[in-house]
């Protein structure tokens, strides 16, 4: 039963679907024991389904909008991982950790996260955990003004993911370094990059990040010219339209940030404020975080 919640928890995730990926999750967590289960690490995925269901929780949680609850999730599934000393566990949860920082904005944990990845993956030989860590490190690197090395270093990473096969996670991978290149103006490749992304989705069907892919794309642009406001405006609007559906509250407000942000710069300051108070007013927790930081200025403006 652990191992049928366990396919659960992950695949749903991947696909959006995070309402049922918690609920997953939150049966595993109720079901496992340590002593007792941990040999399911040997027979089935080669990490320990306890400190997953945890960490994939915890990625959940984080998109539904319950911030700090995610936050507790994810250090809870990096210190069973620890305490069991197996390294693949430890380098999902280290993973999972990154992407969860990347969620909240937080590029001084995605750095230290990275840089962490980096150097156990390289002690234990873990292919796939060095080149996230590279990703994750760039990604900090860029929200700190080094563009050039980080999207480097973001490059770096998606190409060792890229030649071992795998589609894993790069969805998100792919919105990040979009997102890098809309802030450092390299707009065309920005564009480039989102069209890959759409085309990975529809081959590995990875809809973690479907939202801020479509809102990079509105954000892009915006940013390439005037005559593109109106395919941007749609852009960011089925960002809005997908996160809804996906119940994912932390990406919904995202997009009504960007949305709004555009209806204010021209003039439909009323409107703009009909869309973002109520996604504002939802949240109970993770003020501290920039989105809702953000939310709240905007709301203010307005």
């Amino acid at each position: 039963m652990i191992e049928a919640h366990h396919l659960g928890w992950s695949a749903l995730c991947f696909a959006g679907e995070f309402s049922s990926a918690r609920r997953h999750a939150e049966q595993g967590i109720s079901q496992y024991e340590r002593e007792r289960d941990h040999h399911l690490t040997y027979t089935y995925s080669g990490h320990d389904p306890g400190t997953c269901a945890r960490v994939f929780g915890s990625l959940s949680l984080g998109q539904l909008g319950y911030s700090e609850q995610a936050l507790a999730w994810c250090r809870d599934g990096l210190a069973l991982a620890e305490a069991l000393a197996h390294p693949f566990s430890i380098g999902i949860a280290l993973w999972a950790a990154g992407m969860l920082h990347h969620l909240r904005r937080e590029p001084d944990a995605i750095r230290a996260v990275g840089e962490r990845m980096i150097r156990y993956g390289g002690e234990k030989g873990l292919r796939m955990i060095v080149p996230f860590g590279k990703v994750f490190r760039g990604e900090a690197m860029v929200q700190r003004g080094e563009s050039a090395d980080g999207i480097a270093q973001m490059r770096a990473g998606i190409r060792e993911l890229r030649s071992m096969g795998t589609l894993f996670s790069l969805l998100s991978v792919f919105a990040g370094l979009a997102d890098a290149c809309a802030g450092c103006g390299a707009i065309d490749e920005g564009l480039a990059i989102i069209e890959e992304g759409l085309a990975m989705m529809r081959t590995g069907g990875e809809h973690f990040s479907l939202p801020e892919i479509h809102r990079i794309k509105g954000k892009l642009l915006l940013a390439r010219s005037t005559d593109d406001t109106e395919a941007a405006e749609a852009a960011f609007g089925e960002a809005l339209s997908v996160a809804r559906a996906q119940q994912a509250k932390l990406l919904e407000l995202r997009a009504a940030i960007s949305l709004a942000r555009l209806w204010g710069d021209q003039g439909k300051r009323q409107q703009a404020r009909e869309l973002l108070a109520p996604v504002y007013g939802w949240f109970t927790e993770g003020f501290g975080t920039l989105d809702l930081k953000d939310a709240k200025a905007l709301l203010d403006v307005l």
